[in-house]
């Protein structure tokens, strides 16, 4: 239960105001204006902040208060509980009764600053609301531009990068802290090679990935779950450690989230009457209906249709799926540009597997964005939108 600033039945003074004042700069305005993205403790400090012009909270102690001033605070919180997912959108005065504003030229009285002091620390500042965002206050938007794919067959490694960024490393923050999200869409298809039918497993239970402030999380509906690091904006550094870094060492620092593997052990063609299962290299002879996935090529006859994964229906009982159940997509992220920019890597390796993956797959980004909310003087603004670009589109010498 947080302080009560002012003993009810008093009128309110500077010093309590002040005091109130100072919460809603914390939230509403910023207080830490001066960060930088190598500062230490990030998520402690640099998660607050929306970024509206701070208010005066220095009025000379023994100052009366007046409406004016209250008023802004009110309006102030307003915005914030219209803003944010709670249910409560509105401060509502209980003297006189149903009252929502304070009345020029009146002292404030005590009862009213509490009311505000209340909402701010009981209900916006408690479990980080502050920096989630209301559906209805949003608009999820796609990144055309930055939507990239491969569509020629592979049996390597896929890497794919693409980056957000904005003028500055403080309107970033404002970002996520008003519950701006960064969100990624993944998708595998028209593809009928055992490795296609093995990675488009993986890659559409993975769905929607989510990319906020303090974590990165898999969409609802998959069979089974992949493995989020727990990382958000204020985790990430200057590194991928994947590898890939100046450094060379692949320490996982920039990991954020591993899908889960392969969960259907294998995949039932039929040709006329015979069936065969793409699950692991197989032989292309009519006889067997088996079809051909090697290294250097690739046979999938339009004849064979796809029946799904049920081998046990047709008696047979591969015996090396599980050497191919070790796929993982992974998904990296690090700051650049002094903290400007976010940048994502994906990484589908199949190395050690070999197997043909022909199809389509399409990475397509998207941001959620939060919605500008005004109340006479008070206004939540967190834009302009974030700016996007594709760095490596999963056609370069580091894909095969």
């Amino acid at each position: 239960m947080a302080l009560v600033p002012v003993f009810p039945g008093n009128i309110v003074y500077a010093a309590e105001y002040n005091y109130v004042a100072d919460i809603a700069n914390l939230i509403f305005g910023d207080n830490y204006p001066g960060s930088l993205v190598t500062d230490t403790n990030r998520i402690l400090t640099h998660k607050w902040g929306w970024g509206a012009p701070n208010i005066d909270d220095q009025v000379p102690v023994g100052v009366l208060i007046e409406a004016d001033r209250l008023q802004l605070l009110v309006e102030h919180t307003n915005v914030m509980l219209d803003h944010v997912t709670a249910s409560d959108h509105v401060i509502v005065f209980s003297v006189p009764a149903n009252r929502t504003d304070v009345k020029p030229g009146y002292l404030v009285r005590a009862e009213d600053l509490n009311l505000v002091h209340d909402k701010m620390t009981n209900l916006i500042q408690p479990n980080d609301m502050h920096a989630t965002v209301d559906p209805l206050n949003a608009s999820l938007i796609t990144a055309t531009s930055a939507i990239y794919s491969r569509t020629v067959p592979w049996w390597q490694q896929l890497s794919g990068e693409h980056k957000f960024q904005w003028s500055t490393y403080n309107d970033a923050r404002y970002f996520f802290n008003g519950g701006g999200q960064l969100q990624l869409d993944l998708e595998m298809e028209n593809g009928c090679t055992a490795g296609y039918y093995n990675w488009s497993d993986i890659i559409n239970e993975v769905g929607t990935l989510t990319f906020t402030w303090n974590n990165t999380f898999q969409s609802d509906g998959y069979l089974t779950p992949g493995t989020s690091e727990g990382k958000g904006f204020y985790h990430l550094t200057n590194r991928y450690g994947d590898g890939s870094d100046p450094d060379g060492v692949a320490d996982n620092e920039g990991l954020l989230f591993t899908s889960s593997n392969v969960t259907q052990t294998a995949y039932i063609y039929k040709n006329g009457s015979a069936y065969g299962y793409a699950g692991m290299f197989m032989d292309n002879d009519p006889g067997t209906g088996y079809f051909s996935a090697y290294a250097t090529g690739y046979h999938c006859s339009t004849s064979y249709v796809y029946l799904g994964p049920q081998p046990s229906a047709y008696g047979y009982t591969p015996n090396s799926i599980s050497n191919y159940a070790d796929r993982r997509f992974k998904l990296y992220g690090k700051w650049a540009d002094d903290g400007k920019e976010v940048h994502f890597k994906i990484v589908l390796d199949d190395t050690n597997f070999g197997q043909v993956i022909d199809g389509t797959f399409t990475v397509t980004p998207r941001y959620l964005m939060p919605d500008i909310i005004t109340i006479n003087t008070s206004e939540f603004d967190v834009s302009p939108d974030p700016t996007y670009a594709v760095i490596d589109d999963f056609n370069s010498a580091n894909d095969s």
